[in-house]
């Protein structure tokens, strides 16, 4: 298979998951249907599903119906995600648009969320392996379990090794879900699904914290006014102890970001190194990944 042919394949793979969501969601439908199908299809990198396809070729498979829908299912359970986000965040836009919270409040942003978290259930119901539910389900307590775990630290200066925790909770752990779930449904070889496991692991840290490094550089984000300090602010305060994180001069911040994506350089080697260490019958697969470790680098 060339290079060519998987990007042929992937684009195909993505236009046949956008119409599963619109007939999903169609067939599921409410009085929010509109506002659904514009969050849905409005600037979605789709990024969990492309990497939950491109691990079917590190295992040595075609992408079957089961990896399909564990990519839909996984873009479901995301975009839930991002709905409680904004309720938690009070977070105005998302994917440039109004966010739910904002145009409709809490109450109805939660059942949102809760009405995409279901329509990921429902996919999974059709899976044949029913182990994929487990890891969803387990992976999903993780997702919660780091968000409890952020409510209950705002304000708090965490260690790097804390901190890299809850990356893979909070974000990382929905990579390690989808590589999990295939290597269930396709791999019979357990020390390579663990070696695909260990690569999502630190694919998944290095995606969120490229995610808060453009946050901290962002004047307009809230996330240091509402006490949710990573991996920039780490280092800032570790440094400057006595020091308002709030007002910290453009130097000080510059020298923190550039610290931390020194970090996230580091991070994304790690993942590289592990994924060039899985033998696969398919180079260009990970040579697509590799791709997109590249572009988290800072």
């Amino acid at each position: 298979m060339s290079q060519m042919n998987l990007e042929n394949k992937i684009e195909a793979y993505l236009k046949e998951l956008d119409v599963d969501l619109k007939v999903l969601i169609e067939q599921n439908k409410n009085e929010l249907l509109f506002d659904i199908n514009s969050f849905l299809f409005a600037k979605a990198k789709r990024i969990r599903p492309i990497f939950t396809y491109l691990c079917s070729y590190l295992c040595d498979f075609e992408p079957n119906a089961d990896v399909k829908k564990i990519g839909l299912a996984l873009e479901l359970l995301h975009s839930a995600t991002l709905i409680h986000d904004d309720i938690l965040d009070e977070s105005p836009k998302r994917r440039g648009l109004d966010s739910f919270y904002s145009k409709f409040g809490t109450k109805l942003a939660l059942i949102a969320g809760d009405y995409l978290l279901s329509l990921s259930l429902l996919v999974l119901s059709e899976i044949e392996n029913k182990n994929v539910v487990k890891i969803f389900s387990k992976n999903i307590i993780s997702t919660v379990n780091g968000e409890i775990n952020q409510m209950k630290s705002l304000f708090e200066v965490k260690s790097e090794k804390e901190y890299f925790q809850k990356c893979l909770e909070k974000t990382g752990n929905l990579f390690v879900c989808a590589a999990q779930s295939v290597c269930e449904v396709l791999s019979q070889d357990e020390e390579k699904a663990n070696k695909i496991v260990d690569f999502a692991k630190d694919f998944g840290v290095s995606f969120q914290i490229k995610n808060d490094i453009e946050n901290f550089s962002n004047p307009k984000s809230d996330d240091l006014k509402n006490g949710i300090y990573t991996l920039c602010t780490i280092y800032f305060k570790h440094e400057n102890p006595n020091c308002d994180i709030i007002n910290i001069e453009k130097a000080d911040k510059q020298k923190c970001i550039t610290k931390a994506n020194l970090k996230l350089d580091e991070i994304i080697q790690n993942a590289k190194s592990k994924l060039l260490l899985i033998e696969t019958k398919n180079p260009f697969a990970k040579e697509a990944l590799v791709a997109l470790c590249d572009k988290l680098k800072g």
